[in-house]
């Protein structure tokens, strides 16, 4: 009998079966199962970021992610949903693996980051009615919307005396808040407040001001150190076939 190579890999396996050979390859367990990829899903995030049934995610750009760089990883996935305040303890003490969306300085202690593979622009978003801004210091003693527990380094350096938070639960409550009047303006990110127009068009919501742009990346547990380069080719590999655009526009 002639024996037949095996048939080429079909390109969207291709890069799979490079990262199950590559010397960082995900933990095993004992049997020789792939240990689960255990991805924190903080529980102050709204969309297009995420949504919530019950303790699971659904929906949203952080699950998209999840669900894409698991199957790069060929392990299963398995979220850890906690207070976005909780991440870098369950990160330190092992309980989480990875933490994605994130850059250094958000989160505390020594972890390890992969490369940064997505860009996250902070805007002004301002209300039908309300006065273009040139300039963060427009903002001065002007009741801001804002999100709870989340810091914004440039505007409260411009404003270190006269920044008036007014803080909400999440992005989506903020924009819904500016919508219905309750403040002129908010802080928060393109993609939420494009995700909101897109929804809601007639709510005449408009950015006037880009205050900050920063890359993102993924924070992972030093018990990973391992797997961190496979991580790393998986997040390249979402960016260089397109994956990642595709997720984005999904929200845009």
């Amino acid at each position: 009998m002639t024996h037949r190579p095996p048939p080429p890999l079909r390109p969207s396996l291709r890069w799979l079966a490079g990262l199950a050979l590559a010397g960082s390859a995900p933990a095993v367990m004992a049997q020789g199962t792939p240990a689960p990829l255990r991805y924190v899903v903080p529980t102050n995030q709204a969309m297009p970021l995420l949504a919530m049934a019950g303790s699971q995610p659904v929906d949203g750009l952080l699950k998209d992610i999840a669900d894409t760089l698991a199957t790069g990883l060929g392990r299963p996935l398995q979220y850890v949903v906690l207070p976005a305040k909780r991440a870098a303890s369950a990160l330190h003490r092992g309980e989480a693996d990875v933490h994605c969306y994130v850059q250094p300085g958000w989160l505390e202690g020594q972890l390890l980051w992969t490369q940064r593979f997505i860009t996250s622009a902070e805007v002004v978003a301002a209300s039908r009615d309300a006065p273009a801004l040139a300039a963060l210091s427009g903002l001065a003693g002007e009741p801001v919307g804002t999100v709870l527990g989340y810091h914004y380094p440039k505007v409260e350096a411009a404003l270190p005396k006269t920044f008036k938070r007014q803080d909400v639960v999440d992005a989506d409550t903020n924009l819904r808040r500016l919508a219905v009047g309750r403040v002129r303006y908010v802080l928060t990110d393109r993609l939420s407040l494009q995700h909101f127009i897109k929804r809601h068009p007639d709510a005449g919501l408009r950015e006037v001001l880009e205050f900050d742009r920063t890359e993102l990346g993924c924070a992972v547990s030093s018990r990973e150190a391992a797997a961190l380069e496979a991580i790393n080719q998986a997040l390249r590999q979402m960016r260089s076939e397109g994956r990642l655009n595709q997720i984005l526009d999904r929200y845009r």
